[in-house]
């Protein structure tokens, strides 16, 4: 336990990144195509952690097969969690319409509720990606070899993410603290996961933390094909590109 206290400094530094991007989400209104903007450069600083640190790292540790593994494992997963949460949101929907109709009136929260799903799906792959990303960094933290650029890619990230899981659940009218809350949680849980990396998983065998970033990796993916690139794309269009474009290069740069 002697890495705890480095571990756990670094860990809640990786909470605090995201309890930024929830209150940054619920304090500013920002236009939809900005905040869309934000979302695919969000994005495509994903991409550059799966391209330049995430599978090049699974591969070099754990081989070429567990990271292909790994990756359709992380990918499923979270077409998985997404589809859990989606199902959810049409029960509601269906319930809400049904009402609706009984009381000779039309529902109009569809797009809301849309909206609102879209976040929590968006929170769900920060979970999904985080927790392996965290034990990586904890690691990396118990072998004393953590960079400026890591840090600064996993929490530049991690504010753009938790921004674009947040803003879509307080603009379809939920609560702000409802969204803090959700992201928050979900911070004390990566805190924890850099804690166990930094700690007890510190002398771990290479293949199983090659498989957890492979792991991250597919699911990075997931989250920017389901979640962030089509909606950016709805409400800026071709701008989409450049953005994610810019976040690749400030991810490569970071990295």
């Amino acid at each position: 336990m002697r890495n705890f206290g480095a571990a756990a400094f670094w860990g809640l530094a990786v909470a605090a990144s995201l309890l930024v991007g929830a209150l940054a989400a619920a304090g500013l209104r920002l236009a939809p195509r900005v905040a869309a903007t934000l979302t695919a450069f969000g994005g495509g600083l994903l991409l550059a952690a799966v391209a330049v640190e995430l599978v090049p790292e699974a591969d070099r540790l754990a081989g070429r097969w567990i990271t292909a593994a790994g990756l359709l494992a992380g990918t499923f997963l979270y077409i998985g969690a997404d589809a859990w949460l989606t199902r959810n949101e049409a029960r509601r929907l269906a319930r809400r319409a049904a009402h609706a109709a009984m009381a000779g009136r039309q529902a109009t929260t569809a797009p809301a509720q849309s909206e609102a799903a879209r976040g929590e799906s968006i929170a769900a792959g920060i979970f999904v990606d985080g927790v392996p990303e965290s034990i990586a960094l904890g690691l990396t933290v118990a072998a004393g070899q953590v960079g400026l650029a890591l840090v600064a890619g996993v929490l530049v990230g991690n504010v753009v993410e938790a921004y674009g899981a947040a803003q879509p659940i307080v603009a379809a009218g939920r609560s702000a603290r409802l969204a803090v809350a959700l992201l928050g949680g979900i911070g004390l849980a990566l805190a924890g996961a850099t804690v166990l990396g930094g700690t007890v998983l510190a002398h771990a065998d290479p293949s199983l933390v090659g498989g957890a970033e492979a792991l991250a990796a597919g699911a990075v993916l997931a989250v920017v094909s389901v979640s962030i690139i089509p909606y950016a794309f709805s409400e800026v269009s071709s701008l989409v590109a450049a953005a994610a474009a810019l976040g690749f290069v400030a991810g490569y740069l970071l990295s």
